[in-house]
């Protein structure tokens, strides 16, 4: 698999972009929202930009879908894995909406909300509810957590929130502290070891939901 790529940014238009690395152009199909980010880079930013990428390979084609952030990516593959979710469709939806206030609407059952993004419909909305309402949380400002921990390994407060969970506390609830006390700490947590972070934030987090 493709992770990422690391070059020039050749090109870029709403839905689309071309990056040069190694002397090979790639073309990516890329989010409305990406794209805006990818627009808004001054041109020594365009010089050096990495784009998390994901190959969806084919018997007749292979397409390369672009992310310019980790949390996108994983939101992105969730939703394929719903049952008449396409690629193409994914990407309309993380278009048309922030990923913070999707998972707010998940969570909420607001099938009123998802309808109006695009791509997506009252009973694909009510399909999108079923399949992942509690699956995924918005953990901090800029990471999402699945109950498939698999897919989140990259998260350093995967594993507290994990333990937490199975120790039967609130996954929402879990999620809320762990984000304020990452947030409370954060000029603490730079200068310790991850192992430290870690083991501080679960001792803090027990006491808080105690």
């Amino acid at each position: 698999m493709i992770n990422a790529l690391n070059g020039l940014l050749v090109f870029v238009s709403p839905n689309s972009a071309v990056v040069l690395c190694g002397g090979i152009e790639f073309s990516i199909l890329i989010s409305a929202q990406t794209a805006s980010k990818l627009s808004s880079l001054s041109s020594s930013e365009r010089s050096n930009v990495r784009i998390l990428t994901y190959l969806q390979h084919s018997e007749d084609s292979m397409v390369l879908y672009g992310f310019l952030e980790e949390e996108e990516r994983r939101l992105f593959l969730e939703l394929v894995k719903v049952n008449g979710i396409s690629y193409r469709q994914a990407l309309k939806i993380l278009s048309g909406v922030r990923i913070k206030d999707f998972i707010d609407a998940l969570d909420k059952g607001n099938v009123n909300f998802l309808s109006k993004i695009p791509g997506l419909g009252t009973k694909t909305s009510q399909k999108l509810i079923l399949a992942l309402r509690d699956k995924l949380v918005y953990l901090s400002d800029n990471v999402i957590s699945s109950s498939d921990s698999s897919s989140v390994k990259t998260s350093l407060y995967q594993d507290i929130y994990n333990a937490l969970v199975e120790m039967g506390y609130d996954r929402k609830k879990v999620s809320e502290v762990i984000s304020d006390i990452i947030k409370e700490n954060e000029q603490k947590f730079s200068k310790l070891e991850n192992s430290d972070v870690e083991e501080l934030i679960f001792k803090m987090a027990i006491v808080r939901l105690s």
